[in-house]
């Protein structure tokens, strides 16, 4: 799964998408609009939470407002038991899968819903699951929980993740249903902020 997805499910809107992968022209020197008219890359790396607090500056200075905020979380396997893995890569996996997406809340609070309001949705990209993997996702089932409360009623956060029993392709196509669901309108509390995905129905993260 990638960005095309969030594009996928905004018909009508407008819609920044940033990274480093190749449609957000990674290197680039500035926002740019893509052939789509409301659609607009933003180049951002994806170890420096300054970068991202520019990111949302530049979409907040070109659209004039920041309602809905979606964090793909990369989900790349790394292999090997804990005991034997260089702690070096599972910092950087926390990194990537905790800090980087609080940055972006954090300023996409402060610069506009603060004031204004608006929806944060962390998807995890795809099913990958590992030690290192399994530590990041149990911590951003905290950070979900926490936001959520802090932010509440003003701001909604929500997390999608896998289950263990889901499949890839079964998982992608739910994860559609689900984004295009938390964007449109409120979701059902008892469901909680962190939804599990389990190909038949959603439901709390310690019940997966």
């Amino acid at each position: 799964m990638d960005a095309d997805l969030v594009t996928r499910q905004a018909r009508g809107v407008r819609v920044a998408v940033t990274g480093t992968a190749p449609g957000t022209m990674a290197g680039s020197s500035g926002p740019r609009a893509t052939a789509e008219p409301a659609v607009l890359t933003v180049p951002c790396g994806p170890e420096d939470p300054a970068e991202v607090g520019q990111a949302v500056d530049a979409v907040i200075d070109r659209f004039g407002r920041l309602d809905h905020v979606v964090n793909l979380i990369a989900a790349r396997p790394v292999p090997g038991l804990l005991m034997e893995l260089d702690p070096l890569p599972l910092r950087a996996v926390l990194h990537r899968d905790l800090v980087m997406p609080l940055a972006c809340v954090q300023r996409a609070y402060r610069r506009w819903m603060a004031t204004h309001g608006g929806s944060v949705v962390n998807v995890v990209a795809d099913v990958v699951r590992g030690g290192p993997q399994d530590a990041a996702l149990a911590g951003l089932t905290e950070l979900t929980e926490w936001l959520a409360a802090e932010l509440a009623p003003r701001v909604a956060v929500h997390t999608v993740m896998p289950s263990p029993s889901i499949g890839t392709d079964a998982y992608r196509t739910a994860i559609a249903d689900t984004l295009c669901a938390l964007l449109s309108r409120p979701a059902d509390p008892a469901h909680g902020p962190v939804l599990v995905l389990t190909g038949e129905l959603v439901r709390p993260p310690r019940a997966a």
